[in-house]
């Protein structure tokens, strides 16, 4: 078999992910590559974890891992067998015919592969709003997108967290774009070497590596910070990309330690830990496999299953061979488990993109996957970094895995803390920068002591006469680290000089170097996972079958995709929202009237608003007395007027007075609304008119 890619393309090449399994199934292309002298072995329902062991005992042969989340799950058991005195083959023929083995396999490689907000970069998502754009080097169709901006619209204000898995090569958390939107884990406490939620991985706070069994979850290549951008970046942050889930949290489920190939043994740990974290309460409601292959794999269908049962999506990439999964499958996506939704891509003039695989009967739906923009991981770019006291500047390195502070930086007083340790850290230090002196302590001891102490910057000075260490000091993982710079001794012993002292810290990429352009059915995927996060949020009662079901059944007809994937459509978040397409989202309408009967034009409590603008005011469309309305008025300095007004963000506001009821004039032409009360003054309205009257309205969308 061809061997299975995380699915992106930057140019030309194809890149991908793949598995295979020795029991019955769809015809498959050539042998996947494997680990030799490993197996994964699937045992049947009802055999005790006592017996598989007793069965793998009559060979000589003992678990390397056991797959404890799933196990409940499967009914069985799926376990990592490592012998490297014996053959694949040989493992193989060992076990096959054992009565309590469902299958034996190799333990395959699958490869990674990849061909309105105030988000500066926003014009490029053409996915997400495309107006006919030119988005690198190609002219766009009008209306060929999701319809991001006007589902966000309608969108419940307050959701509960939700949490989208990127199974992948790894995440950089740091990225500005991300490091709000990762998922923390409560139950652990960082770098200490404990597994103190007592969970099976150790030091697990925003995640875990399954290819070397270790938390460091940065990003072996760009594959997975890319699909994690995509699925869930920061939004609303005046900065760079939004993701189609921009308030979901993303979790990091690293498989890959070169970027390019994952294990199957890795894939069934990422399935593992994530089954384990939703039982435990973590409301993973998606996955997203960027990846594939054509080999089919049992265990791996088995552990799906296990995520089906958990109530867990997994959005799988339908591949970028331009062939047809039907005939020729590539799995996960083609796997026959209820739980997958496997998604092809659409290029931005509404057509299937050349190199997407597609399948009338194997094949979901199409998203935005040619021209996509998003996070790339920050190692790869040259960073700005600076500290200066006093005005002052200093030649400073960052300490790798340190914290961002983009431009114009943090600033604070510079608080002298010795050597780092945990009693050298005075009360002023919080809130402000800790100068540490290199020795004693690791640097990551040094920084975790500063941020418990409340710093919001470190800067480490050498305790030798050396230049600045090229690369060489490191906080040992990846974590929400605060920035942390190493100075040089003369430097640090020149500011020690001039304490106390005003500093700044300055560490960010260039920002016009931390996303890129990728093609392929790996970035059309997130599209999705990122949607099912949004149905979620609208929806948090909703059954996972429903949740599907709301995706596929109301996507937007594409003629080019009828009879190459199975709805015929593209992902449309706006209906995902509004499934009856009257104005009003769904939740709204059942919140207050138990159905969707209900239409934007009416108006059942008779107050003259009618529900569409009950909805976009936030007030309620069944009481009378809940109407837009100015909720305070006092009179200011001189002749000022004040009024305020409760506000729903998103929805605009026009301020008008008049002197007689008859002739309105313009106070303010259009006021955004914040979520909150907004303020607004009328200079010079006291003794001007003997009266002035006020209205205020919703403008048109």
């Amino acid at each position: 078999m061809r061997p299975s890619y995380l699915q992106f393309r930057r140019a030309a090449p194809f890149v991908w992910l793949l598995l295979v399994t020795m029991i019955t199934h769809p015809a498959a292309s050539a042998e996947d590559p494997f680990v030799e002298g490993e197996v994964i072995v699937t045992f049947k329902p009802a055999i005790a974890a006592d017996q598989q062991e007793r069965t793998l005992g009559r060979h000589h042969l003992r678990m390397s891992r056991r797959f404890k989340g799933l196990a409940g799950k499967t009914r069985g058991g799926i376990s990592l067998i490592q012998d490297k005195s014996r053959t694949t083959a040989r493992l193989i023929a060992m076990l096959k015919d054992a009565p309590e083995v469902a299958a034996v396999e190799p333990n395959y490689f699958r490869r990674l592969s990849a061909i309105i907000p105030n988000d500066t970069e926003f014009p490029k998502l053409w996915g997400l709003k495309n107006n006919g754009q030119n988005v690198n080097f190609t002219a766009g169709t009008s209306g060929v997108d999701i319809r991001f901006t006007a589902a966000w619209r309608l969108a419940r204000p307050d959701a509960g967290e939700v949490v989208i898995g990127i199974l992948d090569s790894g995440v950089d958390i740091s990225h500005p774009d991300l490091v709000s939107n990762i998922w923390t884990n409560p139950g652990e406490i960082p770098a200490d070497g404990i597994d103190n939620d007592a969970n099976g991985w150790i030091d697990d706070i925003h995640g875990f590596d399954f290819a070397s069994n270790t938390a460091r979850i940065s990003d072996s290549g760009n594959h997975g910070t890319h699909v994690a951008g995509t699925a869930a970046a920061a939004g609303r942050n005046a900065a760079g990309v939004i993701g189609v889930g921009f308030k979901a949290k993303i979790l990091p489920l690293k498989a890959s330690d070169d970027g390019n190939l994952i294990l199957t043994s890795a894939v069934l740990d990422a399935y593992d830990y994530a089954v384990s974290l939703k039982q435990a309460g973590v409301n993973i409601v998606a996955i997203n496999a960027s990846f594939g292959g054509g080999s089919f794999n049992f265990a791996e269908q088995t552990a799906i299953t296990a995520l089906r049962d958990a109530g867990i999506i997994l959005c799988a990439a339908a591949g970028n061979e331009s062939t047809d999964n039907d005939i020729t499958p590539l799995y996960p996506a083609s796997y026959n488990v209820s739980n997958i939704i496997s998604v092809a891509a659409l290029s931005q003039t509404n057509g299937l993109a050349s190199f997407s695989n597609f399948g009338a009967t194997s094949v979901d739906l199409a998203a935005p996957g040619v021209n996509i923009f998003s996070a790339e991981s920050l190692p790869n770019f040259i960073f700005t970094t600076s500290v200066s006291v006093d005005s002052t500047l200093y030649a400073s390195q960052p300490i790798h895995y340190s914290g961002p502070a983009l431009a114009p930086g943090f600033t604070g007083t510079v608080i002298n803390c010795g050597l780092g340790g945990p009693n050298e850290f005075p009360v002023e230090v919080s809130g402000n920068i800790a100068l540490i002196h290199r020795g004693t302590l690791t640097f990551a001891t040094k920084v975790a002591n500063a941020m418990s102490a409340g710093a919001i910057a470190a800067v480490i000075y050498d305790n030798t006469p050396n230049e600045l260490n090229l690369g060489g000091w490191t906080l040992d993982t990846t974590r929400n680290w605060i920035p942390a710079l190493q100075i040089t001794e003369a430097n640090g012993l020149a500011i020690m000089a001039q304490l106390p002292a005003s500093g700044t810290v300055v560490n960010g990429p260039n920002a016009a170097q931390v996303y890129q352009f990728l093609d392929g059915t790996s970035m059309a995927c997130p599209h999705v996972a990122g949607a099912v996060a949004f149905a979620a949020m609208n929806f948090p009662a909703e059954s996972m079958t429903g949740r599907i079901s709301r995706i596929l059944d109301h996507v937007t007809p594409v003629p080019a995709l009828a009879g190459k994937t199975i709805t015929a459509g593209r992902l449309d978040l706006l209906k995902i929202v509004d499934t009856d397409s009257d104005g009003l989202p769904d939740w709204w309408e059942t919140d207050y009237f138990g159905n969707l009967a209900e239409i934007a034009t009416g108006n059942p409590d008779a107050d003259h608003f009618p529900n569409l603008q009950e909805f976009l005011s936030g007030t309620s469309p069944v009481s009378a007395t809940s109407q837009l309305a100015f909720s305070a008025f006092s009179a200011g300095p001189g002749n000022d007027f004040n009024l305020s007004f409760p506000s729903v963000l998103d929805s605009s506001y026009k301020i008008e007075w008049s002197p007689d009821l008859s002739t309105w004039f313009t106070l303010l032409p259009s006021v955004p609304g914040t979520g909150a009360s907004i303020p607004v003054t009328d200079p010079n309205a006291l003794g001007t008119e003997p009266r002035r009257f006020y209205r205020i309205s919703l403008l048109p969308e």
